[in-house]
């Protein structure tokens, strides 16, 4: 009973966190990263709050040659009621794992992108028929070395998006986490990104009415992979409480996404990613 509420509870928080965020950012963090700060708890006993505040550097959408300075945040709740659950909520991306396993993840994710309408490249900025997206989905995987500040897990995101049915995406990563030494704590994603149709066409796709206004060309976007993207984080304790999160990723835009006049012509398939975090673990 106790779980089940506290599970119903953190999902909830972290759903009308997405939707706080949904109003404040405005850059779209593709690239998911984790921004763990070491465990204090002892399994079991006690519930881990963690904040963040800090800044990225980021391209204002996916695929844009223009990048700018935004705030991060990080708010991360673990050892729920075991030492591997947790929920998290990373600038524009929700996390979680709610299976009480050493091995087996399941959980909730979601991420939020916004529309183009703040922009900095006039051309792309006059796309209107672009919706904003909120994904929401699962997340499934299994972790081969468990343990409290290391994996080496294969997951899955499956997610779509619930503000206006623009279709979703599939997300296969490999993610590897490690001390490299007493305080510090490295962790790295390798992963690539399939998109429906749906997806491709909201996101990529430029029709007459916007080729019009715009003066880019019209591009149909089918399904297929769109991303592949590598990341990493180091995060380094400097006190019981306090850490420090640098985190940078590199993505690749693929296929119809890169082919699209928003990135061929006015952007770029190279996607850089940068940004430090202050952590404090209550």
């Amino acid at each position: 009973m106790r779980a089940s509420s506290t599970i119903a509870g953190l999902v909830g928080v972290g759903l009308v966190a997405m939707a706080g965020t949904a109003i404040a950012q405005t850059v779209d963090l593709t690239t998911p990263v984790e921004t763990p700060a070491p465990e204090t708890a002892e399994p079991g006993t006690k519930l881990s709050v963690t904040v963040g505040l800090g800044a990225a550097f980021a391209p204002d959408y996916e695929g844009s040659d223009d990048a700018a300075f935004v705030p991060l945040w990080n708010l991360r709740l673990g050892n729920l009621y075991h030492p591997e659950t947790f929920v998290s909520i990373t600038g524009p991306q929700l996390r979680s794992n709610l299976v009480p396993s050493d091995h087996w993840r399941f959980g909730v994710s979601g991420r939020y992108l916004p529309d183009y309408e703040d922009v900095d490249d006039d051309k792309v900025q006059e796309l209107r028929d672009v919706d904003k997206t909120i994904l929401f989905g699962v997340t499934l995987g299994y972790d081969f070395v468990p343990g409290r500040q290391q994996d080496l897990a294969l997951e899955l995101d499956a997610q779509y998006d619930v503000a206006e049915g623009n279709g979703g995406i599939l997300t296969p990563r490999l993610r590897w986490r490690h001390p490299l030494a007493q305080r510090l704590l490295f962790e790295s994603t390798l992963q690539a990104s399939w998109a429906d149709e749906d997806y491709m066409e909201n996101r990529f796709g430029i029709g007459g009415g916007d080729a019009d206004r715009s003066g880019l060309d019209t591009h149909d976007a089918d399904e297929g992979f769109k991303n592949a993207s590598v990341s990493g984080s180091l995060t380094y304790q400097l006190s019981q409480k306090l850490s420090l999160t640098g985190l940078a990723a590199f993505s690749r835009l693929l296929g119809d996404a890169e082919d699209s006049p928003i990135v061929d012509d006015q952007g770029s398939a190279n996607q850089l990613l940068g940004g430090v975090l202050l952590n404090y673990t209550f």
